[in-house]
């Protein structure tokens, strides 16, 4: 019996591959942003609280990491977070995303999405996570000292409250892959 857990053990070990997920080279934690939803935002339409021009600070933080851009592979979404200020829950919230692009766009689009998360209609929640995407933003970080940040949030029907939130987000850049 312990000659074949010892087998299965040996097995599972070595049959595994090795992880090609990365190293994690750095992280950036952005300034919070403090923001106020408004009552009487209809479900049709969005909201959005963009910052249009927001230092990446990511050449700076490349260099006190002692990486060169040549390092990194990846850039995206590490964490982002809605937090109410206030003590009311995001029930009247449907949908909340993150989009990031560059300074010289006047909107970012779904394609720019960095966080996102949907279905919040009716939770009496006072944080929402938001879930990292999948693109890459490695050229907009590394080529552009400033981005276009936007929250964009959509009503479950009408917004009846006023919703004191913050924003807080952290990007972080991944090598080795």
């Amino acid at each position: 019996m312990r000659i074949l857990l010892l087998s299965i053990l040996v097995l599972l070990f070595t049959g595994c591959p090795r992880s090609t997920l990365g190293d994690r080279l750095f992280d950036i934690n952005y300034p919070v942003v403090d923001f106020t939803i408004p009552a009487g935002i209809p479900g049709f339409q969005t909201y959005v609280i963009a910052q249009p021009r927001m230092e990446t600070n990511f050449q700076d933080r490349l260099d006190e990491s002692g990486f060169t851009a040549e390092d990194v592979d990846v850039v995206g979404g590490i964490r982002a977070r809605v937090v109410s200020l206030s003590g009311e829950d995001f029930r009247e919230i449907e949908r909340a995303e993150l989009r990031v692009c560059s300074a010289d766009e006047t909107d970012c689009t779904f394609i720019d999405l960095m966080f996102s998360v949907s279905d919040l209609g009716g939770r009496r929640q006072q944080v929402i996570n938001l879930n990292p995407g999948q693109k890459n933003f490695r050229n907009i970080f590394l080529d552009n000292e400033e981005v276009r940040m936007e929250l964009v949030l959509t009503a479950f029907n009408v917004t009846t409250q006023n919703i004191e939130a913050r924003l807080e987000w952290t990007v972080g850049a991944l090598g080795g892959l």
